[in-house]
């Protein structure tokens, strides 16, 4: 596994997902790391007890707090990240969620790059996920440049009640933007069968907008672009002056061994 490559991603989740999808074309040699396998398709994807009371999907580790209390994190490690269990709501940040905001337990400062920066990348992200909603019900919505790529999805009749309702009395409710492969118009061609799991589930027919199937799956179909799971990065290497990551070190099937990024120099190989 040792080897050199232009560009290596850890993590397959929405960020490293999505950087690898959009990367791939480009004809660097990039390797991706993920700490998971793929998720597996079970019938257990669809079942509560085994994805909510025996949190099948979800690591079993013990994480700690800052005053050594235990943390038994709500995460999983897959091809895909959480994505792959999320509800596949895609709210955009606000604009001032970009400036400086007040908390209980401080301020976070503003950032330097605006929503405005980011509007573009947003438009395309919800392209890529397949992202269905209705602009101009949502009086907190950011400005757009475009309408969401797909139609707002139907509510379902006991929402659909509370919505209306919600209308009449002068407020302003309206559809979440969400990423799942459903095609209302004919439900022949839909992935999404609109099933009773969505939220926290995994999917069983690929009918989830997530890291995994519309990004990971489509990249590593480039030749240039080698996915590698069960590889958890346990450490970086930096350049003497330490400003740019060299390799990376990878425990894999019970070994700690480097991979280069092109051009570095010589490095300690641990087992």
């Amino acid at each position: 596994m040792a080897d050199h490559y232009d560009i290596i991603i850890i993590g397959t989740g929405a960020g490293g997902g999505t950087l690898a999808y959009r990367l791939a074309p480009s004809g660097k040699r990039i390797l991706v790391l993920e700490r998971g396998s793929f998720l597996p398709r079970e019938k257990e994807n669809w079942d509560t007890v085994q994805v909510f009371q025996r949190d099948r999907y979800h690591t079993s580790e013990i994480w700690q707090d800052k005053d050594g209390r235990e943390i038994h994190p709500g995460t999983g490690y897959w091809v895909g990240g959480n994505t792959k269990v999320y509800g596949g709501a895609l709210f955009r940040l606000r604009e001032r969620d970009f400036e400086t905001v007040g908390h209980e337990g401080g301020i976070s400062p503003a950032w330097s790059l605006k929503y405005h920066d980011f509007e573009p990348y947003y438009t395309e992200a919800e392209k890529l996920y397949q992202v269905h909603g209705q602009q101009g019900l949502d009086p907190t919505e950011p400005q757009r440049s475009q309408d969401y790529p797909f139609p707002a999805i139907s509510h379902e009749p006991r929402i659909q009640e509370i919505h209306s309702d919600l209308q009449t009395k002068g407020l302003h409710p309206f559809y979440l933007p969400l990423a799942i492969q459903l095609n209302e118009v004919n439900r022949f061609f839909s992935e999404c069968i609109r099933c009773n799991t969505c939220d926290g589930f995994p999917c069983l027919v690929h009918a989830k907008s997530d890291a995994d199937v519309n990004c990971i799956r489509q990249a590593i179909d480039q030749a240039n672009v080698t996915l590698i799971t069960e590889a958890k990065v346990t450490r970086l290497h930096t350049s003497p002056s330490g400003r740019s990551i060299t390799a990376v070190e990878v425990e894999r099937n019970n070994r700690i061994q480097p991979i280069f990024s092109r051009y570095c120099g010589s490095f300690l190989w641990r087992d």
